[in-house]
C-alpha cells in the first residue's frame, strides 16, 4: 500500500515539476503539444486580429433597408408622414438623417405627392426620399 502510495506522490510530483508532457492525455508527436501559455497568447493574437486588424468596415454589416411607398401628409423641417398607398389606415412618420435633412432644405415634397421613403429596417430613420 505505501509503495503504491509513493508512485502516485512521485508521479504528480514529476507532472508538476515540469518534467515530461504537461497533458493527461497520450500525445500523439512526443511532447510538442502548445502549453497553456502559448495557447493563450495565440487566442489574444487571434482576438485583436479580428476586431483591430481587419478594421470595423469588415465587421459591421450594413443595416437593411425598406421602402415605404405612400403621399405626402406633413413634411417638416425634421420629419416627413406619409400615409400608405396600399392601406388607408396606415400612416408612418419618418425622421431625416444629417444629410437627408440638408437635402430636403432646397427642395420639399408638397403635400398630396406621392413618394417612397427609403428607411432602416425596424426603425423611423429615413435615408432617401424619392
Amino acid at each position: 500500500m505505501t509503495e503504491k502510495l509513493t508512485e502516485s506522490r512521485r508521479a504528480r510530483a514529476i507532472h508538476w515539476s515540469g518534467g515530461g508532457c504537461r497533458t493527461n492525455v497520450v500525445p500523439l508527436f512526443g511532447c510538442f503539444l502548445p502549453s497553456q501559455r502559448l495557447r493563450s497568447s495565440g487566442l489574444v493574437f487571434l482576438t485583436w486580429l479580428l476586431l483591430v486588424g481587419l478594421g470595423p468596415g469588415v465587421l459591421q454589416a450594413k443595416p437593411k433597408t425598406d421602402k415605404f411607398d405612400g403621399t405626402v401628409v406633413v413634411v417638416g423641417p425634421k420629419a416627413i408622414t406619409v400615409k400608405s398607398r396600399h392601406n388607408i389606415y396606415l400612416v408612418r412618420t419618418f425622421h431625416y438623417t444629417a444629410q437627408l435633412e440638408q437635402k430636403l432644405l432646397r427642395k420639399k415634397p408638397e403635400a398630396g405627392k406621392k413618394v417612397t421613403v427609403h428607411y432602416v429596417r425596424g426603425s423611423d430613420l429615413a435615408l432617401k426620399v424619392d
